[in-house]
């Protein structure tokens, strides 16, 4: 696992970062230095469009996390939000790809993400206030096939320059969040929660094929943040 301090919300290695820009570099040069980093440690490979969930209900339900795009979670902490994206933070890590979590709140406790390759698991606090740049820059740089992004705060007009982000990137791009997020053009959308008959799930509220609402059970629990 990779942590990323406040003060250097994108860099997976600071040292590095700042030893690879030149001194007196503007914001432009020194984003340019980090995004040369990210391709350096993290090189392209090809995946298929559509991020595969990795949970099959979801999947036929969806074809997938929108790649490149933009999908909401919604969910209070406790309500097990992260069930649905935890199968693609498993495969993703194991098969040596890198996957960043812009935790925005800074309480995620890695190692209880179970399954998850750490190595290959960039974290980045960057503080409320920059949520949605950190987010951008992740997603612009074009190595990372997913971004998480936890508990932001109302994104407002950051939501269209995080789909362009994504875009740009061919990044998917999960938001988890308390708020409805009403202004984010996300692709997907879920409410996460329990079925009617208890079962772990998530109500699949935008972006499915054929009803507009349904439930869509889950996996037994991975996570319950």
């Amino acid at each position: 696992m990779v942590a990323i301090a406040p003060q250097h919300p994108v860099s997976p290695s600071p040292a590095s970062s700042a030893a690879d820009a030149p001194a007196g570099a503007s914001r432009a040069q020194v984003i340019a230095s980090l995004r040369e980093h990210i391709a350096r440690v993290a090189p392209v490979r090809t995946l298929p469009l559509g991020l595969p969930t990795g949970i099959p209900a979801l999947e036929g339900a969806t074809g997938g996390w929108a790649r490149p795009g933009v999908s909401l979670i919604l969910g209070p902490p406790g309500s097990g939000r992260l069930r649905a994206v935890m199968p693609a933070l498993r495969r993703l890590t194991c098969s040596g790809r890198r996957v960043a979590v812009v935790d925005a709140g800074g309480w995620l406790h890695p190692p209880g993400l179970d399954g998850v390759l750490l190595d290959n698991l960039l974290i980045v606090r960057p503080g409320a206030t920059r949520v949605a740049w950190a987010a951008e820059q992740l997603c612009r740089c074009g190595v990372l096939p997913l971004v998480v992004v936890l508990d932001p705060p109302e994104l407002g007009r950051g939501g269209r320059r995080l789909q362009g982000a994504a875009e740009e990137g061919n990044t998917a791009v999960v938001v988890i969040s308390e708020l409805a997020q009403r202004r984010l053009p996300a692709r997907l959308r879920m409410m996460a929660g329990q079925d009617p008959a208890g079962r772990p799930a998530v109500l699949l509220q935008r972006g499915g094929r054929g009803r507009p609402e349904r439930w869509i059970q889950l996996a037994p629990p991975d996570a319950q943040p």
